[in-house]
């Protein structure tokens, strides 16, 4: 019964995946792009056994649920300019048109949460404490529970409207036990110490 337009969803910028919202229903559209930058050392095929896994697994609560759905229909006149565009230029082998209609042929929905990052920004100090906690909490639990999420970013975490951070970004979750931790070297030069980005080889899992 709306008449807002879908946008893109708030947050950074997905490598893998694109989302989208309705600023009046409280959910998140998340399609796989056609193509990954050189970072994504994954395949489309490797981000759908991701969702299975959870879909499979014990979320302990720390998973967001995500529903899959298949060739859904939309008004082409309710998506936004730039959002249309994005849809276009990076998921056109799952995105297609008719007359004016917008087909999207493979889709996850979500329940739609504040990112963790920009949520930090606008807590108060004592709400920001019980975020940094809950997420030190969402590691563990999922750990007790043999995942691993793989990439730790805040952006990859959500704050639900009670509070509670919920990890919602999959593609490079994985069971604990195939993960390899080592101990980090010491840095040799201050260039590495300095260094954004890791001196050291990192390997598969």
């Amino acid at each position: 019964q709306s008449d807002d337009e879908f946008i893109l969803a708030p947050g950074e910028r997905g490598l893998v995946m694109i989302c989208f919202t309705l600023p009046s229903f409280d959910v998140v559209f998340k399609l796989i792009r056609d193509k990954f930058p050189y970072q994504k050392n994954i395949l489309r095929e490797d981000v759908l056994t991701k969702y299975e896994l959870v879909f499979k697994h014990d979320r302990a609560g720390r998973l967001v649920d995500a529903q899959e759905f298949k060739l859904i229909k939309f008004p082409r006149s309710r998506f936004s300019a730039s959002l249309l565009e994005e849809l276009q230029k990076e998921a056109a082998r799952t995105v297609h048109f008719e007359g004016n209609d917008l087909i999207i042929d493979h889709v996850y929905i979500e329940r739609r949460m504040t990112p963790l990052n920009l949520y930090l920004r606008s807590a108060s100090r004592d709400e920001a404490e019980k975020a940094v906690i809950e997420y030190g909490q969402a590691i563990r639990d999922l750990a007790v529970t043999n995942i691993f999420p793989g990439d730790l970013l805040l952006k990859n975490f959500g704050v639900t409207r009670h509070g509670r951070v919920i990890f919602y970004d999959y593609d490079e979750i994985m069971p604990l036990t195939e993960c390899n931790f080592r101990t980090i070297p010491k840095p040799r030069t201050e260039a590495e110490e300095m260094s954004s980005k890791p001196w050291y080889t990192v390997g598969p899992s």
